[in-house]
């Protein structure tokens, strides 16, 4: 029956039997003290547990199961507004118990009461830090999200690019315009090839083997050109040297005590005015050749020139006066690869009549030189000097 007793005095102790309690009396108006132990020690658990040790005295009175006494019990004014809490911490406190003594029922209840409230109230930071965390955890997901998302549109947009290429107008292919490549032209082989004042062929002549037949060697023709471009050297150029320049010969300054070089001519290479130190002096450069190591390398020339078909002989090519455009005409109707070398004996007006033309230039026969026909790609010859070259 006690236990019977004690589970009916818990479920008098909760919330909603604890509002209807305080709802009545305020309905009636009366004059009621409110002790709330029960409300403090639900509030702040170190006040409740500081207010609970109280002398043994008071323990067994409020122990004691008396009912009649217990309500008759009512504490003093004074005492209920010393132990009457703030008004602020009893709303947030439990509901006022103050009708029912201080038993062990009672504090089994408020224990088992306090309980899910002191859960809750831990709960709330625990909550607190946790969606903080949640939101953090979220906001980091958010920021490695957007480095692959923008990788993913890119990856997407280079496909999308790939799939459908974008479309270009494509335009007409220029016209090939196929030049006709001018061929020179060129003689029979071996042969030399008489031609008019028109240009015309009229005959064809032989060559002597022995001057338009030899064949080519490089080293003798590389030795003979360097003879004849170094006899056109002059080897003039000449410079002083320190005792060649007019200047004093007295010493600039002391040998010490100035703290500058020792200097003992003012004539010194290394001084303005001075002398040149290894400069140019008159020299020959002449480069010593065999005289038929020169005809032989001519020969090789000519027959170089006789082998490709550049070799014309310009038949009746006589001139009173001087005439670049007659002779001008004649080269152009021979049709001839340029430069061209005009080969002339003992004719004047032929050859200031080629001085004025660039591509072509005059020679005499006596003194034609291997460069000459090097460097030219068609030989014109008069009748006179194709008679004097091709002489055995």
């Amino acid at each position: 029956m006690a236990a019977d007793e004690s589970k009916n005095k818990v479920d008098q102790t909760t919330p909603g039997t604890a509002e209807k309690d305080e709802a009545a009396p305020k309905a009636a108006k009366p004059r009621v003290a409110k002790p709330k132990p029960a409300a403090a020690k639900t509030a702040k658990p170190a006040a409740a547990k500081a207010k609970t040790a109280k002398p043994a005295a008071a323990k067994a009175k409020a122990e004691k199961p008396a009912p009649a006494k217990a309500k008759a019990e009512k504490p003093a004014p004074a005492k209920a507004k010393a132990e009457k809490p703030a008004p602020a911490k009893a709303a947030k406190a439990a509901p006022a118990k103050a009708a029912r003594p201080k038993t062990a029922t009672t504090k089994a209840a408020k224990s088992v009461v306090e309980k899910p409230a002191k859960a809750a109230k831990g709960d709330e930071p625990a909550k607190a830090a946790a969606a903080q965390a949640e939101s953090a955890a979220e906001q980091k997901a958010e920021k490695a999200e957007k480095p692959a998302r923008a990788r993913r549109m890119r990856a997407a947009k280079a496909t999308a690019e790939q799939a459908a290429p974008p479309v270009k107008a494509e335009r007409p292919p220029k016209p090939v315009v196929e030049r006709a490549v001018h061929e020179p032209r060129r003689g029979k082989a071996g042969s030399a090839m008489v031609v008019d004042g028109s240009g015309k062929e009229i005959a064809s002549r032989d060559l002597v083997p022995s001057r338009f037949a030899v064949p080519a060697d490089v080293n003798t023709l590389h030795l003979v050109v360097r003879g004849e471009q170094a006899a056109r050297r002059r080897g003039t150029a000449s410079t002083k040297t320190r005792g060649e320049v007019a200047g004093s010969t007295a010493k600039l300054f002391r040998q010490k005590g100035t703290g500058r070089a020792r200097v003992g001519s003012v004539k010194s290479p290394i001084r303005t005015g001075g002398g040149t130190a290894f400069g140019p002096k008159p020299r020959s450069y002449f480069i010593k050749v065999n005289r038929k190591v020169v005809k032989k390398a001519l020969a090789m020339a000519l027959s170089n020139r006789a082998e490709n078909g550049n070799l014309f002989v310009a038949a009746g090519l006589e001139l009173d006066a001087p005439s670049t455009r007659r002779l001008n005409d004649l080269l152009a109707a021979i049709d001839c690869a340029a430069p061209v070398l005009v080969v002339t004996n003992d004719e004047p007006a032929v050859s200031k009549s080629v001085r004025n033309l660039f591509y072509a230039e005059t020679a005499e026969v006596g003194a034609l030189s291997t460069e000459q026909v090097l460097r030219a790609r068609s030989l014109v010859l008069t009748e006179k000097a194709f008679d004097a070259l091709n002489q055995a």
